[in-house]
């Protein structure tokens, strides 16, 4: 609070006054204020009166004070100017404003008197009512519609009831009470030099535009699973008519740039061909032979040859079945869990993980999960593309139809939500089948779900029910597997299927494996004949070598013969090698094969159980994003949580200075208004503010770090199921829990429109206005406003009744001053305006008493009779009479 405003007055006739701003107050048309009736000047001011919101509470001034922030304080004296009537002491009204701006510290205090009269002029010691150093102001005892209608006067000696109706509006717009303007003419006026009074007052409108505007926020706003169309000047954009066809080519489109989320490479068979043996080959395989057979150790030359690889290979999958990967190959390869039921995808990722482990030794958990970021969020690109034809990226493009964009109807068919959600499950059934429902992009446990519900069908006392449910499904699935966000989630469960099956074939196949073929024992034959003739060879190099020693025979033909035996060995061994071991080398080749397909298989095996793992992990993220995209785009503005205050009922009893109207909504002029506000508000890509800022309330800001939306930890956390923050975050989009908060900025904009470029859309919906009294007629907007909301130079006068005739040759009557202000509320306006006079000193002021006629011949007529109704409101008002009930101060009030 930065004003405050204090009223001080006698208790009898000015107690009206503080009944009509009470009730003013109750309906939300003034702002708060005190009250402080009869002060004492010898009696320190220590409590009171405060009315806010009708409601009136009696504090003491300290404990109020320190709860306020009030740097302009207004004090305004009611005096009554009628004869007879009890008026405040000056030292009384000095006494409070002193105390008052000490207690409030106030930077600026505004004092005001208010002398309160009828047209019969005021009380004969008007000069003694004038204090210099205030603003002394006359109400001006008359009721008019605006400054340029005609004008009718109050009662000449009112009731305190009489009094409030007509003084109450005009003393608020005095003292700057009027809620939601800024309206103080006197705050920061100088005040006039001398014993001086002026004439004012003051006229009141107030447009209320809440059913009109309901009605077009609801339009404009209308989130009815409907994607609008966006405005673009460089581009039409249009609805697709085939809905599955773009989605299937954004799908596509999708998986095509992330093809390698879906299957990791594999390694091909070698080409069997027939190998050349060269012949230095030849000769180390001949003599590596011989060496071996003089070692008597063929069998480790054979197998240094062939190898056992693959022997091995076998082993290793062996071990990983069956010591500490039983279960999981059930799992895996049977699809079955240890208690005979079916395994779903997170269990069969979770066994893909440990079987990868098992047979590499990893520890697990030791292989770092992929980072798929990527793909979610070009995901919720494709899909945001899909309901606004925004460019987001160019390997996922706008659908195209013919030159111009094209968008699907509504948000399911991007990404289905919650409401799409299939429930239509009986209760027993549901307990049987351990599903209590399932997403619409959810085709694993769609087909997980339709395998429970077909073997439950042969239960005898289920089977009906499951039957019917399996019929829904198939309906329920059939409706919604054309839209984006379940031929995408087709593709991935696809491919998980797919890779589950490699797995399995391989996992059987390694599993099932023969060893490699033995050497058959006839092979080892040449063995024993290198054995033997090695040792002929011995013996007949010792016989001829003697032979030589003793010289029988010469050392050159002791050496040929020698040299000629271990060649004719040689070159008899090489025939027979090559002539017996051709089998042998058959047996090579094909255990090379065998082995290198094995090595083939094994490999190729622990790169699909890294794709299942991988795949299991994506399928979650999926279904998590899948659920925060569908939510998001169900209601991509949020719920409009705007309501208007309901306004307080007014009956009959405001003056013609003081209007209150409601504009009465037009059906298709808000039709029409709303349809082009959708075309302006909704571009291209309009979507994206709204998602990122539900990215930025998902993921806590990093300290130091400017947020993106691309770097959201939500994006790697671990999908439906974990509990996880992506995953607790997406169930609360999908349920409702958090919603987006875009709609009160997207209806600030529409008024921002409203009140600039399509001004002419908001005077076509601002056209007729019913006034706010019981039976009060429907008029236009111009008639209602009076030229209030507009600026005005000075013109037309008071009138005469108060002034002497000296005072009116002198133009005393004329209007001075004219303070105007308006302020839009939505497309309503609250406007105001108060005209002030030239100074005048008392003896230009007619003196009159209660009772005697006005020299100009005026007449305050009777109010009509309660039964009769109100008196129409732009029509020669009807001055109220005593049969106005005051209401009782801070119960409100009723006209």
């Amino acid at each position: 609070m930065t004003a405050f405003t204090v009223f001080i007055a006698p208790g009898g006739r000015a107690d009206g006054v503080l009944a009509a701003l009470t009730d003013l107050s109750a309906a939300g048309i003034v702002d708060g204020f005190g009250w402080i009736a009869d002060p004492a000047p010898d009696v320190p001011i220590d409590r009171l009166t405060v009315v806010d919101a009708g409601l009136a509470a009696d504090v003491r001034l300290d404990q109020f004070v320190t709860t306020q922030r009030i740097t302009v304080l207004r004090v305004c004296s009611l005096v009554p100017a009628y004869d007879g009537d009890r008026r405040l002491s000056i030292p009384a009204e000095v006494a409070v404003v002193s105390a008052l701006a000490t207690a409030t510290a106030a930077g600026a205090v505004v004092r005001i008197r208010c002398l309160l009269t009828g047209p019969q002029g005021c009380a004969a010691d008007l000069d003694g009512s004038l204090v210099e150093g205030w603003h002394n102001i006359i109400v001006s005892p008359e009721d008019s519609r605006g400054p340029d209608f005609g004008r009718v006067p109050t009662p000449e000696d009112p009731s305190p009831a009489a009094l409030g109706r007509t003084a109450a509006p005009a003393v608020a717009g005095v003292c700057g009470l009027w809620s939601g303007l800024e309206h103080a003419p006197l705050d920061g006026a100088a005040v006039l030099p001398g014993r001086v009074v002026r004439l004012a007052r003051s006229y009141y409108r107030r447009l209320d535009t809440a059913a009109a505007e309901a009605t077009l926020r609801r339009q404009v706003l209308a989130q009815d699973g409907e994607f609008p169309l966006p405005g673009d000047q460089r581009t039409r954009v249009v609805y697709v008519d085939d809905v599955g066809m773009a989605a299937h080519s954004m799908a596509n489109a999708l998986w095509r740039k992330h093809g390698d989320v879906l299957r990791g490479p594999r390694l091909p068979y070698e080409t069997e061909t027939v190998a050349t043996l060269g012949g230095w080959a030849a000769l180390k395989m001949f003599f590596g032979f011989l060496w071996a057979a003089i070692k008597n150790a063929p069998s480790a030359w054979y197998n240094k040859m062939v190898s056992n690889a693959a022997g091995r290979m076998a082993a290793q999958v062996q071990q990983a079945v069956f010591s500490e990967g039983n279960a999981a190959y059930e799992v895996v390869v049977r699809g079955r869990r240890a208690d005979g039921g079916h395994a779903d995808w997170r269990e069969i990722g979770a066994a893909s993980g440990h079987l990868s482990d098992t047979m590499t030794g990893h520890h697990p958990q030791q292989e770092a999960a992929a980072d798929l970021s990527g793909v979610w969020q070009d995901y919720a690109r494709a899909a945001m593309t899909l309901g606004d034809a925004g460019d987001r990226s160019g390997d996922l493009p706008a659908i195209r139809v013919g030159a111009a964009r094209g968008i699907v109807p509504r948000s399911q068919d991007a990404v289905p939500g919650s409401a799409e959600r299939f429930g239509d499950i009986p209760g027993v059934v549901a307990a049987a089948v351990g599903f209590d429902g399932v997403d619409a992009t959810d085709a694993l446990g769609i087909t997980d779900l339709r395998n429970r519900l077909g073997e439950l069908q042969r239960d005898r006392d289920l089977g009906l029910a499951a039957g019917s449910t399996l019929t829904a499904l198939a309906q329920w699935q059939r409706a919604h597997a054309h839209s984006f966000g379940a031929q995408v989630g087709d593709q991935l469960a696809q491919a998980f299927h797919h890779c589950n099956r490699e797995v399995a074939h391989l996992w059987e196949k390694l599993r099932n494996a023969q060893p490699a073929p033995e050497a058959p024992p006839s092979d080892l034959r040449l063995a024993r004949w290198v054995q033997v003739t090695v040792a002929v060879l011995v013996v007949l190099a010792a016989v001829v070598g003697y032979l030589g020693y003793k010289e029988v025979i010469g050392v050159w033909t002791a050496v040929g013969i020698v040299v000629g035996a271990i060649v004719a060995a040689l070159v008899c061994l090489a025939v027979a090698f090559v002539n017996i071991q051709r089998k042998l080398f058959a047996l090579i080749h094909q255990r090379a094969s065998v082995t290198s397909e094995q090595r083939i298989d094994q490999q190729n095996l622990q790169t699909a159980l890294s794709d299942l793992r991988r795949l299991s992990r994506a399928y979650g993220q999926f279904l998590s994003w899948s659920r925060a995209i569908g939510g998001f785009l169900a209601a991509p503005l949020g719920p409009d949580t705007h309501t208007d205050r309901a306004p307080v009922p007014i009956a009959w009893g405001l003056p013609m200075a003081a209007g209150l109207g409601a504009v009465v909504p037009d059906d298709t002029e808000t039709a029409t208004a709303a349809g082009y506000l959708r075309r302006d508000l909704f571009h291209p890509g309009w979507l994206t503010d709204s998602w990122d800022k539900l990215l930025a309330a998902g993921a806590p800001q990093q300290f130091g770090y400017e947020f993106a939306s691309t770097s959201s930890a939500l994006w790697t956390d671990p999908g439906r199921g974990s509990g996880s923050g992506l995953d607790r975050w997406s169930s609360d989009l999908f349920g409702g829990a958090l919603t987006s908060t875009g709609a009160e900025l997207v209806w600030q904009e529409s008024l921002g429109l409203l009140g600039g470029s399509m001004a002419a859309l908001a005077g076509r919906l601002v056209g007729a206005v019913a006034v706010a009294v019981a039976g009060g007629p429907t008029v236009p907007v111009a008639d209602f406003l009076g030229g209030l909301e507009r600026p005005a130079a000075p013109a037309g006068s008071f009138p005469t009744t108060l002034l002497t005739d000296t005072a009116v040759a002198g133009s005393g009557a004329r209007v001075a001053t004219d303070l105007r202000h308006s302020s839009r509320i939505g497309l309503g306006v609250v406007c105001a305006a108060t005209q002030f006079s030239d100074a005048l000193v008392s003896d230009q002021i007619r003196s009159g008493s209660a009772g005697a006629a006005p020299e100009t011949g005026w007449a305050a007529t009777a109010a009509p009779a309660p039964d009769e109704g109100p008196p129409p409101l732009f029509k020669p008002a009807i001055g109220p009479s005593d049969e106005f009930r005051a209401p009782d101060l801070g119960k409100g009030f009723e006209f």
